[in-house]
């Protein structure tokens, strides 16, 4: 037996070509080999490359010695095999294997008798042959490729079988529930956490099967875990000396976090009651805001605020299609309103001035313009805009739940003057532009740039000027001259002249730039 016959399986699989041997065969020939077997949940740092003379365990019970090679005719192969195909690319292939046979089986192109093969070979691996114990322990892994790789096999096969079994890989939970809980003792919480957000977006992008029983097997087990999660790495874990490199292993696990916290907001829709770990970000955005403060590397504030300004904005795939208001949702409003509240809180106590925007760009991975072009100065506008559409959006719906005209002048004056202080500190003028004479040309400025920011943040301030005419009709009869003169110039500064000015100036602004 030959590596040829390992790289002959991956032509069939991508060709989608029935495989024309016994499942036993082609489950032992992607069976992984690791030097050390998985005992427990104990993290490896070490390479776990096929041995080239320890064999491949098949982990069966029963004989099969004729169906399949014996195990010494495949470490020969192993052994044997091409300088070129190194143990490791051995290994990576296997990964690439198990990975593209779980999307051929769940693809409606294949043909079915197709699909039910690999289903047998995944039910051998899963079964006989540990293979989820082994992923597992791959995650630890120093190659970071392999484990890597290790993790969006895993996530692949925690997927199909919750789809296809309905039922939750169970040395998958465990790990999850021990890494999560063992924080931040374990290692492995970035792969933890990587490999869980991949299976909910799986759940989430699968058209075909109804998400909400998968989401909640998948979730209840982990919700209370979660939460905890959050506490812990957010908070009572949270030192900011950790963060001092954007490379280190903190940096990496509060990325993954805010990944898997992403993924979680996009869930929460699929079920008529949200979980708690679905909305928990909202709940207790406290401490989100407070790690963007701090002093932490700008990757990690950039990835926060952009989620910030995605739960601002957000709206479920259902509202997308039926244009019903999604707000209707009690769970939904108690949220917003929680999240605007501590908003406009830290907003109020001089909170923007205190996050730096960096004025660098990203190119590929570098921090360095290409040869020919000029770096970016000033502020980093995409961030400027998010943290202005999270103050506008959360003080339009702070503003629409208020009940008395005193609530809105103090909440309006007071976050609008710190968000007009954070303009001028921050904003970039316009070439063809004179010095900002009114209030109003700033929105233009910061967000003339992005045609989709510029409508909501336009939308929000015609919502605002509505709830003040509201509230004004409903006013008294015959308010005193000073107070009338006062709502008026109230209305005028921060909303209905605002909007006006904002979509004329877009427009000669586009004008000029054509």
């Amino acid at each position: 037996m030959k590596i040829s016959l390992l790289q002959q399986m991956y032509k069939d699989v991508l060709a989608g070509i029935p495989l024309a041997r016994e499942s036993h065969h082609y489950s032992s020939l992607i069976n992984l080999c690791l030097e050390q077997p998985p005992e427990g949940d104990e993290p490896c740092h070490q390479k776990l490359l096929p041995s080239t003379a320890g064999g491949i365990e098949s982990h069966q019970d029963t004989d099969m010695s004729d169906v399949v090679p014996a195990t010494d005719e495949l470490s020969t192969s192993f052994a044997n095999m091409s300088p070129s195909f190194c143990p490791r690319e051995v290994m990576l292939l296997q990964l690439t294997l198990i990975k593209m046979m779980v999307a051929k089986a769940e693809s409606q192109e294949i043909e079915l008798h197709v699909r039910q093969k690999y289903c047998e070979i995944f039910a051998l691996l899963l079964k006989e042959a540990k293979i989820d114990s082994k992923l597992i322990h791959l995650l630890g892994c120093d190659d970071r490729l392999l484990s890597h790789m290790a993790s969006q096999s895993l996530a692949s096969l925690v997927y199909f079988q919750l789809k296809e079994e309905d039922a939750l890989n169970v040395p998958w939970l465990s790990f999850s529930l021990n890494t999560l809980l063992g924080f931040p003792g374990n290692a492995r919480v970035a792969a933890c956490l990587w490999t869980l957000a991949a299976v909910l977006k799986e759940t989430l992008k699968d058209a075909l099967v109804p998400g909400a029983g998968l989401l909640r097997k998948l979730l209840v087990p982990l919700d209370a875990v979660l939460e905890g999660f959050y506490n812990a790495i957010l908070l009572h874990q949270f030192d900011s000396h950790h963060y001092t490199s954007p490379y280190s292993e903190a940096t990496n696990n509060l990325i993954s976090f805010i990944d898997l916290l992403e993924a979680l907001l996009a869930s929460r829709t699929e079920l008529e009651l949200p979980l708690r770990c679905q909305r928990i970000l909202f709940l207790k955005v406290s401490y989100v805001l407070n790690i963007i403060s701090s002093s932490i590397p700008y990757i990690i504030k950039k990835k926060l605020i952009l989620l910030l300004k995605k739960c601002v904005l957000y709206k479920s795939r259902e509202d997308a299609k039926s244009g019903s208001l999604f707000l209707q949702t009690p769970s939904l409003c108690e949220d917003m309103l929680a999240l605007s509240n501590a908003v406009l809180q830290v907003v109020n106590l001089t909170w923007l001035n205190q996050i730096p925007l960096s004025g660098k760009s990203s190119y590929f991975g570098s921090s360095e313009a290409p040869p020919g072009r000029d770096s970016q100065g000033g502020s980093d506008q995409t961030v400027l805009r998010a943290l202005s559409l999270v103050v506008l959006k959360a003080l339009e719906f702070k503003i629409h739940n208020s009940a008395t005209q005193a609530e809105i002048k103090g909440d309006f004056e007071s976050s609008m003057s710190q968000l007009l202080m954070f303009w001028r500190s921050h904003g970039k003028p316009s070439p063809q532009s004179q010095t900002v004479v009114h209030h109003c040309e700033w929105l233009s400025l910061v967000f003339m740039e992005q045609d989709d920011d510029m409508w909501e943040a336009a939308k929000a301030l015609l919502l605002i000027y509505l709830k003040f005419d509201r509230l004004q009709c409903d006013a008294a009869d015959n308010p005193s001259q000073k107070e009338e003169e006062s709502w008026e110039f109230l209305v005028h500064a921060g909303t209905a002249l605002c909007t006006r000015f904002v979509l004329s100036s877009h427009r000669t602004e586009k004008s000029k730039a054509a």
